[in-house]
């Protein structure tokens, strides 16, 4: 694990951030990956600025999909990447469907969840981008977007202050 992933990792066991948690706990028990090694190109090499430095995949990632969720909600095609620069820092996650429909509905399913149920997020909002649906809602301290992208629903939690930058990076 490099320095500056521990000092961002101590920063957020300050801060109580318990999804980056459940994450860090997934990259240290799943043990070190490079994104070399991994040859599609469904994660994005660098988001507002800041650079790719890990990510977990496959049976792993959805254990860590399903705990956050208290139930079994993974697509087992799933990936977890962190995202740091300096002051920065984003996880992305990604699961993938066999049809797009399927991860619209999941989109829409997390979104009437979430207007529902008290779960640590507030100010949910629909929002739309050239013509893309999108969601945004704030927790543990950082803005968190969804949406379906064709097979993909993604999820991507940010730093406040980066966040705008970060969402339009990604859609």
């Amino acid at each position: 694990m490099n320095k500056k992933f521990f000092s961002v990792f101590c920063r957020f066991v300050r801060t109580g951030k318990t999804i980056f948690l459940v994450l860090a706990a997934g990259f240290i028990f799943a043990g070190p990956s490079s994104a070399l090694d991994w040859t599609e190109e469904r994660l994005p090499a660098s988001i507002a600025g800041m650079e790719l430095k890990d990510f977990i995949s496959g049976e792993e990632a959805a254990r860590i999909i399903n705990r956050m969720h208290q139930g079994d909600v993974a697509t087992h095609s799933d990936y977890i990447a962190v995202y740091m620069s300096d002051a920065e820092s984003a996880t992305y996650y990604l699961s993938l469907y066999e049809h797009p429909q399927q991860a619209a509905k999941a989109m829409d399913n997390m979104a009437l969840v979430m207007k529902k149920e008290e779960h640590g997020f507030s100010h949910l909002m629909q929002r739309v981008h050239n013509g893309k649906v999108f969601y945004m809602a704030l927790g543990q301290g950082q803005a968190h977007y969804f949406f379906a992208r064709g097979v993909e629903l993604v999820w991507l939690a940010v730093d406040k202050e980066i966040a705008e930058q970060a969402i339009m990076d990604v859609l």
